[in-house]
């Protein structure tokens, strides 16, 4: 069983086990929806399309998303070390790559099954959860962009732009990823996913959607996209690996391979181009880059666990039991 340092300090998360969440259950009976339901469903209200207007917010709604905000943060900051940060560019430098690593450690176990031992139907369960996250990725990248100038917003300008597909229509990474999910669907046996996501896998769209939202977390934003995309590469390449060991389409794997690539990139853009100049530059912004590097930690941690523990509700999981445990 894995675990793993937070930072420098004793705290440790075991990656196996998702911790109970005490603040933010549901008041009433099983019919009420889970507190990330209700987040998520503000969240994609506030950013709707633009003939949705009507459906907008009012400023009477934004008091008890607050509070329920401010209860998640509260929670998740205690679940982090933040007495043994770096206190310049060169310690950040080794602070994040050092938590770089563990981050890869402390998912491998699941990644590496389904890149060697998964099933078609677990790796097609994997794929099509993500779908009903809807962390809306390229309006998180959109707004992160506010306020910034200089070869800063042109990093995150970049990483946009791959999202769009360069300019091209048909290349929309929206576009490719909900062909894959059309595929894989197919391979569920008609389980109705929209019914049955965890809310570990809530928190880990409505985190960046929080982050984006609420501008006084936005060095948690950047904190948080750096180390999502400078460790979806691994991600990526083991469930490609997966895929391919069905003979999966092109049109299948075609999102997924692309990213083994740009989420590389992009990675290290954000960390040279945007928070090392913001490091240097604000050096008082360290506290909150480092919060947001290490609750995307803890919540991507769990919603792995998470998915692998769906799977075994479900009777889906084969090799994930004896492997990992």
């Amino acid at each position: 069983m894995s675990t793993i340092a937070l930072a420098s300090g004793t705290s440790s998360h075991n990656f196996m086990r998702a911790p109970q969440w005490p603040l933010l259950r549901p008041a009433g009976g099983s019919d009420t929806p889970s507190v990330q339901r209700q987040l998520n469903a503000f969240y994609l209200r506030e950013l709707g399309a633009p003939g949705d207007y009507g459906k907008t917010p009012q400023l009477e709604e934004y008091g008890a998303i607050a509070a329920l905000e401010q209860s998640w943060n509260t929670f998740e900051e205690s679940r982090i070390d933040l007495d043994h940060l770096p206190t310049d560019a060169a310690s950040f430098t080794v602070w994040y790559s050092k938590l770089h690593r563990e981050h890869r450690h402390a998912v491998a176990p699941f990644f590496e099954i389904l890149s060697e031992r998964a099933s078609l139907r677990e790796l097609a369960f994997y794929v099509s959860l993500e779908e009903q996250v809807d962390g809306r990725f390229d309006d998180v990248i959109a707004l992160a962009q506010l306020g910034m100038t200089d070869d800063m917003k042109l990093a995150l300008a970049e990483n946009y732009w791959d999202e769009m597909g360069c300019g091209n229509l048909a290349d929309l990474h929206t576009t490719w990823f909900a062909e894959s999910v059309a595929h894989l669907r197919g391979f569920l046996g008609g389980i109705d996913l929209s019914a049955m996501v965890p809310d570990a896998a809530l928190r880990n769209g409505n985190l960046l959607l929080m982050y984006a939202l609420r501008r006084r977390y936005l060095p948690r934003l950047l904190g948080a996209l750096a180390l999502l995309e400078h460790t979806a590469p691994y991600r990526f390449a083991r469930l490609v690996r997966g895929l391919r060991r069905f003979d999966m389409p092109e049109s299948v794997i075609r999102y997924h391979e692309l990213h083994i690539e740009v989420d590389a990139r992009h990675g290290k853009q954000i960390l040279q181009r945007v928070l090392l100049p913001l490091v240097t530059r604000h050096p008082e912004m360290i506290r909150e880059l480092c919060t947001g590097c290490l609750i995307r930690h803890n919540i991507a941690v769990d919603y792995y666990q998470s998915i692998e523990t769906a799977m075994q509700d479900l009777g889906l999981r084969s090799q994930i039991a004896t492997a990992v445990h």
